[in-house]
């Protein structure tokens, strides 16, 4: 009986250990697997004797590239991205493809699809010492108002150009989708009763009605020559605040308006972008542990670590029959991770050294 028993513990030791093989090699190349797809790349060439397919596929990548560059890089780094030579782009591309080609007025019309390496293009951005940005697109509620001092007027939503022209100036490489208020008479007594104090009030009488966790109130404000635009941003539970300055003789200068819209867009950008930090410098393990016996959280788990640009690698670093316990390596501060995984329903107990997911 004795005996019976050794070979018991014996053979579910086996199974455990291949068991802990195959989970560990499925989760660390499916945190590798993910990559930066760019959709959509219109491109036309002229169709003549000179035309070469080879050049509008090296202008798909151009462009798909420079898209996925001012996705995930600040403004202040952009100059340094226009150096890199096309092979450097092209071995950091996993594939692609094209859709919908076409000839047209003698023109070659085609969309392509292409494929970023995910890791490739963290290590090789951190190689020339830019921090990229994970690609998260957000939606966020905007509130704009617009106070002209010369004129001593406060301009409510369909009288604020800002406001009729902000949803006109997107871009493909814009991440922030913005949800534009409607027209309501009570939030426009709100607005006028607080105008005086208006940089210091908090709006709360009105966002908590649209219900987002995301909320950006922009104040802008004309004097003389000058738009001071003064941002007050909520991105989850991190609050930021932004001042921006620029110079506008004409207030229904509808050309110039449009080009300080995509100013405050761009800066507005960044700071989501400061919040999405990708440092594959920092490599800091975490260890996550959850009860072994439930594969579909397991699972659950699994495909949202795999979906998080901070994490570099995950394993299974130990398996038994009680639990499962998680490596990951993570770049960046491990409260991002904690307010990550809360925002998709995992609530972690972090009181002790191995965190433990629920």
């Amino acid at each position: 009986m004795l005996f019976i028993k050794k070979n018991y513990y014996f053979y579910l030791y086996i199974f455990f250990l291949i068991l802990t093989f195959f989970f560990n090699e499925f989760s660390t190349n499916k945190a590798f697997s993910k990559n930066y797809i760019v959709s959509d790349i219109k491109v036309e060439k002229v169709y003549d004797l000179n035309f070469e397919k080879s050049d509008v596929i090296d202008k798909a990548f151009d462009k798909a590239f420079e898209i996925l560059m001012y996705k995930i890089i600040e403004n202040k780094d952009k100059l340094k991205i226009k150096q890199i030579p096309l092979s450097d782009k092209k071995s950091l591309i996993e594939n692609f493809s094209i859709n919908n080609e076409r000839f047209l007025d003698e023109k070659y019309i085609g969309q392509f699809n292409v494929q970023f390496n995910k890791r490739k293009i963290l290590n090789y951005l951190n190689n020339k010492n830019i921090i990229p940005s994970s690609p998260n697109e957000i939606n966020v509620f905007m509130l704009p108002v617009l106070i002209d001092t010369d004129s001593n007027e406060f301009f409510y939503l369909n009288q604020n150009i800002f406001y009729n022209n902000w949803n006109s100036n997107k871009k493909k490489y814009h991440l922030i989708n913005y949800i534009l208020p409607n027209e309501d008479i009570e939030d426009y007594n709100i607005i006028k009763k607080h105008i005086n104090i208006i940089e210091n009030y908090n709006f709360e009488e009105i966002t908590r009605k649209y219900n987002l966790q995301n909320e950006i109130i922009l104040i802008i404000i004309k004097t003389n020559s000058l738009l001071r635009v003064f941002s007050k941003i909520k991105f989850g539970n991190k609050n930021l605040l932004s001042n921006d300055i620029f110079n506008l003789n004409d207030i229904k200068d509808k050309k110039k308006i449009n080009e300080i819209i995509l100013n405050i867009k761009d800066n507005l950008e960044d700071k989501w972008k400061l919040v999405n930090k990708v440092n594959t410098s920092i490599k800091l393990p975490i260890r996550l542990s959850i009860e072994s016996g439930n594969t579909e959280f397991s699972e659950k788990l699994e495909n949202k670590l795999s979906s998080i640009d901070l994490i570099s690698n995950y394993k299974i670093e130990i398996f038994n029959n009680k639990e499962i316990i998680y490596k990951i390596i993570f770049n960046g501060n491990p409260n991002k991770l904690i307010d990550i995984m809360s925002l998709n329903g995992f609530k972690i107990d972090t009181s002790k050294k191995v965190w433990r997911l629920n």
